[in-house]
């Protein structure tokens, strides 16, 4: 798909083209032999309703497989163990394949550097209690992305590679598997998954530096600037405070200790640095609080931001990912099935294979500038 997907560097077949609009560019071809236009309609209609049919079985299959590893299946109907998440996922992979999805390893198309010029956030990915995690993606594209910072008065372009879907398989350790120096890490940022489930997950218009804010266990880390902007405040004012409360301390143990009995005279002078050293841990107290507050308020933005990045992307979740994973495998066989008759028919004479004088691309084109044309006509 693009470089440093994987060892072959393979290119995925998605066809992007509406399967309506290709059959009926097609079917408009002037070089079809004569009267096959006007069966192509029922052709392709036989077609889908056959492709269909077969889907359907498909996804009774996959659905009967992932039901056990559902995070919200009945606890008497759940397996947790390694074997069914591994049938499980040779069944969806050969389903991402027919929907021409390619594997990817995010830490060959990603750097942390530019996730943070992308997103303004620095991710780090926790894999408490998980036992695999894969990423699928097809329809990859170059895209020019405008980023905003100092407030806004700073603009400069970043070129990434942008993913049309991307869909993510995440697999959980079962409780006996999950190391005891993971399960406090598992139990807070896995909340509402349970050990031994499988998450999938469906995401549209993904840029490769936002691959690893897809990670269930994604945090984000607080940056260099807002750690200064906290840290600052507190050192510059809390050290002179604790430097001019240190005296008064001693001062109000000694009204503590004539409270409780012990022997001495506390006179009035020494009485009111005492009330004075108690308004300064007042004040010290608050001023913590206070730094606390601020503290939570920025991460609190961070978090708002990375659920942003995910929220209005995320498709379909689990048993819902099935449905349209298996629809848009029926959806590409479809297409390429219609490109293949188109190809054929258009040539007129037997093609051997890899001799095709007509590209499946310029077909595509075709359809796609069809499509747009009846678009920008519309009123």
């Amino acid at each position: 798909m693009y470089e440093g997907t994987n060892p072959s560097s393979r290119r995925d077949g998605f066809i992007a083209a509406r399967k309506g609009q290709l059959a009926e560019t097609i079917a408009a071809d002037p070089d079809l032999p004569a009267g096959d236009a006007t069966l192509l309609a029922d052709l392709f209609r036989l077609l889908g309703a056959y492709l269909h049919h077969e889907s359907h079985e498909h996804l009774d299959e996959l659905k009967a497989l992932y039901f056990p590893l559902d995070p919200d299946a009945a606890p008497s109907l759940r397996d947790t163990s390694p074997g069914a998440f591994d049938t499980f996922e040779a069944a969806l992979i050969e389903a991402l394949g027919r929907a021409n999805f390619v594997e990817i390893d995010p830490d060959t198309v990603q750097t942390r550097e530019a996730t943070k010029r992308l997103t303004g956030l620095a991710i780090k990915p926790s894999d408490a209690g998980i036992r695999r995690i894969r990423y699928f993606a097809r329809g990859a594209r170059s895209e020019t992305i405008e980023v905003k910072s100092w407030f806004g008065l700073r603009k400069h372009q970043i070129e990434v590679q942008m993913m049309s879907d991307v869909v993510v398989l995440v697999g959980f350790k079962a409780s006996d598997e999950i190391l005891r120096s993971d399960r406090k890490a598992f139990a807070a940022t896995r909340r509402g998954v349970r050990p031994g489930a499988a998450l999938v997950k469906h995401f549209r218009n993904v840029a490769s530096p936002e691959l690893v804010t897809l990670h269930p266990g994604a945090r984000p880390s607080m940056r260099p600037r807002d750690q200064v902007f906290l840290a600052a405040p507190a050192v510059a004012t809390g050290v002179p405070v604790l430097l001019n409360l240190w005296p008064a301390m001693t001062v109000l143990f000694a009204v503590i200790a004539a409270y409780f009995g012990a022997q001495g005279v506390i006179e009035e002078d020494e009485l009111k640095r005492a009330i004075a050293a108690m308004s300064g841990l007042v004040a010290v107290g608050a001023f913590v609080m206070r730094q606390r507050l601020k503290y939570e308020a920025t991460s609190l933005r961070y978090q708002k931001r990375l659920a942003d990045t995910v929220y209005f992307r995320n498709l379909a979740n689990n048993a819902g990912v099935l449905d349209l994973l298996v629809g848009a495998g029926e959806d590409q066989d479809a297409k390429e099935a219609i490109l293949a008759y188109g190809l054929l028919r258009r040539a007129q004479r037997p093609l051997a294979k890899g001799r095709s004088t007509i590209s499946p691309k310029i077909i595509c084109a075709d359809a796609s500038t069809s499509t747009s044309t009846s678009k920008s006509t519309t009123p």
